[in-house]
C-alpha cells in the first residue's frame, strides 16, 4: 500500500470521527496499480453537496474496473438513530477480478481500524439491499429510505 493511500485512509478515519464535517472525506476509491495498492480519486462532502450519495456511490461500481472503496456511509436505524460508519467495499465486476481481488484481500487494508463492515461486490446493489447489509434495522441510507 503506498503513503499516499496510507494518509487518505487516515484521514477519512480521523474526519469521521471529528473535523470539519464539510469538508469531511466521504469515499476513497483504491485500485492495485503496479503492485501496490494505491488512491485513483477522494471526494468530500462538499463535492457532493445536493447530490443522492448512495446513487453517487452506485456510480463508482464501474463495469470494466476493480477497487476497493472507503465509504462514510451515513444511514437511520428504526430507534431513529443516526449512524456513520466506515465501509470497505471490494468491487470486482467480472471472474478475472475476483481472483485478483482475492489474492489482495490479505493486504493491510482489510485490517484497517475503523472499518464497521467489509462488503463484497461483484454487481450493482439497490439501496435496499445496502441497507438490510448494514444491519437489520436499518430504514435509511443517505437520507433516503431504502425501500425506494
Amino acid at each position: 500500500m503506498t503513503s499516499v493511500a496510507k494518509n487518505m485512509i487516515g484521514e477519512i478515519y480521523s474526519t469521521a470521527n471529528n473535523g470539519d464535517q464539510s469538508e469531511r472525506l466521504r469515499f476513497v476509491v483504491l485500485e492495485y496499480i503496479n503492485g501496490q495498492i494505491d488512491v485513483t480519486v477522494v471526494f468530500r462532502q462538499t463535492e457532493l453537496d445536493g447530490k443522492d450519495v448512495f446513487t453517487f456511490f452506485q456510480s463508482l461500481l464501474e463495469p470494466k474496473r476493480a477497487r476497493f472503496i472507503l465509504y462514510d456511509c451515513h444511514f437511520q436505524t428504526k430507534d431513529s438513530r443516526r449512524r456513520k460508519e466506515l465501509i470497505l467495499v471490494t468491487w470486482w465486476p467480472d471472474p478475472f477480478h475476483a481472483r485478483l481481488m482475492h489474492q489482495i484481500t490479505s493486504s493491510p487494508l482489510v485490517s484497517l481500524t475503523g472499518i464497521k463492515l467489509e462488503l463484497q461486490l461483484k454487481e450493482p446493489v439497490s439501496r435496499n439491499h445496502f441497507g438490510q447489509q448494514l444491519r437489520n434495522d436499518v430504514i435509511r441510507v443517505e437520507e433516503k429510505d431504502i425501500s425506494t
